[in-house]
């Protein structure tokens, strides 16, 4: 189940959280390398199953239990074992952009900001929140939205307690001010995550409600990409995550990926990689022993 364009806000200390989406879903397989806007959070909690996140260039065991954020422009996969793929609850946020005062007298919003990655574990009180949200969501009543405003604030104190790292005095990290139409960055980053294959700028703009030239600016700003270098990255994401992960055959892989040829696949992904996709699935391999 997923909720979309929640709209939910609530604020800490003189910011502004908005809540934009919150799912709670069996992963895939794979969900390839991917990241978000430099003003996004998601937060996540794996209930159940097992698999490896991929993060800043380091790999994670994923349990049940496991719990991360993955923040602003922070790359990142995750690979769900086929036996037993991960359930996952999922909320993607975005914050305000905080005062230089607020972000230096309070310890909460400064630790949350300097953490745009953490990785750890919740525990029984962690899994009854996320599942209380949810609860909410799926069965609205009365005052519905109050309630879910103070289990998310809960949500927000819960991980800045699990963090359990010293802050360094006068550290500030300002994320940019929230866009008016936040959905729109959830909508670019599912577009890429999950239709790398067979986007075109012109549906995405469809998609966000936005002339082509728009979506162009809006890709540069927030991404500091065109759309073409973001399909790219993410086609040879997914490329990466299925040589690494699965035994598919290279001609496999890239009719999965939309490319008209193995000798297309083979020769975009040698200029991006500089190896060709047999020689990156042997160090793959050899990395791993």
């Amino acid at each position: 189940m997923k909720y979309r364009d929640l709209r939910l806000s609530f604020t800490i200390e003189g910011i502004q959280f908005t809540v934009i989406s919150i799912c709670l879903e069996k992963l895939p397989m794979l969900m390839p390398m991917h990241s978000h806007s430099k003003n996004s959070y998601e937060i996540h909690y794996i209930s159940y199953g097992y698999g490896t996140l991929r993060a800043n260039g380091n790999t994670y065991p994923i349990t049940p239990g496991t719990l991360f954020v993955t923040g602003p422009e922070v790359e990142h996969e995750q690979i769900s074992v086929p036996e037993t793929p991960m359930t996952e609850y999922c909320i993607y946020l975005k914050i305000s952009s905080p005062s230089h005062k607020a972000v230096h007298t309070n310890p909460l919003i400064r630790s949350f900001i300097s953490h745009p990655f953490w990785f750890g574990s919740g525990d029984n009180a962690t899994y009854e929140l996320m599942n209380q949200i949810i609860r909410e969501l799926e069965h609205p009543q009365e005052g519905y939205e109050l309630v879910l405003q103070s289990l998310l604030q809960q949500v927000i104190i819960m991980l800045v307690r699990n963090y359990n790292v010293a802050v360094v005095p006068g550290e500030q990290h300002s994320p940019a001010a929230s866009s008016p139409n936040d959905l729109a960055y959830l909508i670019i980053e599912e577009a890429f995550l999950y239709h790398y294959r067979d986007i075109t700028l012109e549906s995405l703009a469809a998609q966000l409600g936005l002339g082509i030239r728009q979506t162009e600016r809006l890709l540069q700003i927030h991404y500091h990409k065109t759309f073409q270098a973001k399909k790219k990255e993410a086609r040879m994401s997914a490329a990466c995550s299925l040589l690494r992960g699965t035994d598919a055959s290279v001609s496999s892989i890239a009719e999965e990926l939309g490319y008209s040829s193995v000798e297309h696949f083979s020769n975009a992904f040698r200029r991006f990689h500089s190896m060709t996709p047999s020689q990156f699935r042997r160090h793959s391999k050899e990395a791993a022993m």
